[in-house]
């Protein structure tokens, strides 16, 4: 029986581990791995491992895992990692899964320059990050420092900025608040949108020497072959599509690229390492079939995987739909309900006051009661007095008229008397005007009252109802016939969105060190000063034939020529 091997394969976002047998091969173990995530765009991606020559290889696929000559360590460590590239990432990518690998790839290379990428580039791209990550921005869940600003944009950014870290959350955040319903899958979507407009996007670069011996750089990516001098990995000098190369070989350190034109000699160059052609050969062969199988029909699995994708995107936006129209319906009712409590709180606010109200009005009554009733006991006791007067008046009146002529001093008591009554009685007549005022002031007081409880209670009623030495290879060009689309492609025309990056750029150039600019960042400045972009240059590098190219690359130099 074949002795057991455990395997261990690191993707970006955790370890596999795996028990295989001795024999089995290379694409055993990757259509394994494949079948784990969920991948079926399996043409993408590769799996990586560090040789006896501590050099990184790809796993050959039609060859035993045990004599793939790695180092003798176990488990076997392998890293699932993008080997091609899609030409457009909103055409060429199906899955999610696909689409995911591709985001976590980019953003690694972006956040430790293994890509270059411009600095108001790079904040917008964090605020992706950020949507994809935490979904749409909220205000109440959000707190200082909650980003990790050195996982989200690229130290040579941080370090040429005199931005704190709490003015970074504030301009990523300001990019992040436009992203608004977008979905995991859109963030990464837009994301890879812009991060494929970027000059290193998606090159493999391998040093390389002309026979002048100038040191280079050649680039490998899904559109053909370019070469850089040395000092700039940004700006191609020179470019052979896929459809103009017919035949690659290498023996030993020296590789060979012969073009469609007759007239053009090979384009020769040489490596520090034969295993350094042998991974050269093997990304063109494989860059080559995929740019032929882009400009071909859609075979039936790839039809298939596309049907999915859009039934599966469809159920999603129905689902979002449906997700959204119930948090709508949720933040009515809760609106509803908030606006119902501020309306009983009035009401119960106002019923106190009208407690307090009627407390005061009570009290008021009460008193006025009792003097009231001080009023009339006063007024009483007057009339006992009035009475009496009169009752001795009468008796006085009679003994007047019949000692009048007896007794002068009976008739002085009698007038004392009569103007002693007369006072009394207006004492009385202002009592009983006192006491009108009293009885009309509590009546008032009460009728007010019950007018304002009446209203309340009205008021209250209506608001009750409310994510390896030699080899060769030939190029069948078939269904090609000259292709070369790529070359009508360029920068993204959204005005919204290249606003939005000169307005970041504006911005940040106010806080910018220029001091602490490195070399790549010059070059790339030169560029844009120049007009270029990528796909301009792309164009540029392919002018003339081949024969005048490959002229033009023995007598390249290893650097630049910096103009005075």
């Amino acid at each position: 029986m074949p002795k057991q091997i455990n395997v261990t394969v690191s993707t970006y976002e955790c370890d596999l581990n795996f028990t295989i047998k001795s024999d089995t091969y290379g694409k055993s173990l990757f259509d394994q791995v494949c079948h784990t995530l969920g991948i079926k765009e399996v043409w993408y991606f590769g799996l990586l491992y560090t040789d006896n020559k501590n050099m990184l290889s790809w796993v050959r696929m039609n060859k035993k895992v045990r004599d793939q000559n790695m180092q003798k360590q176990y488990p076997l460590r392998f890293k699932f990692e993008i080997k091609l590239y899609p030409e457009d990432v909103s055409v060429n990518i199906i899955q999610d899964v696909t689409l995911r690998m591709f985001y976590l790839h980019m953003r690694e290379k972006i956040i430790t320059d293994n890509v270059y990428c411009p600095p108001e580039t790079s904040l917008l791209l964090a605020s992706y990050v950020c949507q994809e990550k935490h979904g749409d921005f909220d205000a109440e869940l959000f707190h200082k420092n909650l980003l990790d600003i050195d996982c989200l944009l690229p130290a040579r950014v941080i370090e040429q900025h005199r931005l704190t870290h709490s003015q970074w959350e504030e301009k990523i955040v300001d990019c992040w608040l436009e992203h608004k319903d977008k979905l995991r899958e859109e963030a990464m979507l837009s994301y890879l949108k812009i991060a494929q407009d970027l000059d290193m996007y998606g090159v493999n670069y391998f040093p390389i020497a002309n026979r002048k011996g100038s040191k280079l750089w050649l680039g490998v990516d899904a559109l053909g072959i370019n070469v850089y001098h040395f000092d700039d990995k940004l700006a191609a000098q020179i470019g052979f599509p896929w459809s103009e190369i017919n035949n690659i070989s290498y023996s030993d350190k020296r590789f060979s690229i012969q073009t469609v034109s007759n007239k053009s000699p090979d384009f020769i160059f040489m490596t520090e390492k034969a295993r350094t052609n042998k991974t050269i050969l093997d990304l063109c062969i494989c860059n080559h079939e995929l740019y032929i199988t882009r400009r071909k029909p859609d075979t039936a699995q790839v039809q298939q995987l596309k049907m999915q994708q859009i039934t599966e995107r469809a159920d999603r936006k129905d689902e979002r739909a449906r997700l959204k129209k119930e948090r709508e319906a949720r933040l009515a009712a809760e609106h509803h309900q908030r606006v119902l409590e501020q309306k009983l709180l009035a009401i119960e606010q106002e019923q106190e006051l009208s407690k307090k109200a009627l407390m005061m009005y009570q009290t008021k009554s009460v008193e006025l009661e009792r003097k009231i009733a001080e009023k009339e006991e006063h007024s009483r006791r007057l009339e006992e007095l009035k009475y009496m007067v009169d009752r001795d008046m009468e008796g006085l009146e009679q003994e007047l008229n019949a000692q009048i002529e007896e007794n002068e001093e009976l008739r002085e008591q009698y007038s004392s008397k009569e103007t002693q009554a007369a006072k009394i009685a207006a004492e009385a007549a202002q009592s009983q005007s006192v006491i009108r005022h009293l009885r009309e002031e509590y009546e008032s007081l009460n009728k007010r009252y019950n007018d304002e409880l009446h209203s309340k209670s009205l008021s209250s009623e209506g608001d009750s109802n409310e994510d390896v030495t030699h080899g060769t290879q030939d190029f069948i060009m078939e269904a090609l016939d000259g292709d070369r689309s790529e070359e009508n492609r360029g920068l993204t025309s959204d005005e919204i969105l290249l606003k939005k990056l000169k307005d970041i750029e504006r911005d940040l150039n106010l806080e910018k060190n220029f001091d602490a600019m490195t070399a790549i960042d010059h070059t790339y400045l030169s560029i844009v000063e120049q007009g270029d972009d990528k796909y301009k240059t792309l164009k540029k590098i392919r002018k003339g034939n081949t024969k005048q190219r490959v002229e033009d690359f023995e007598h390249m130099a290893s650097l630049k020529q910096v103009s005075t």
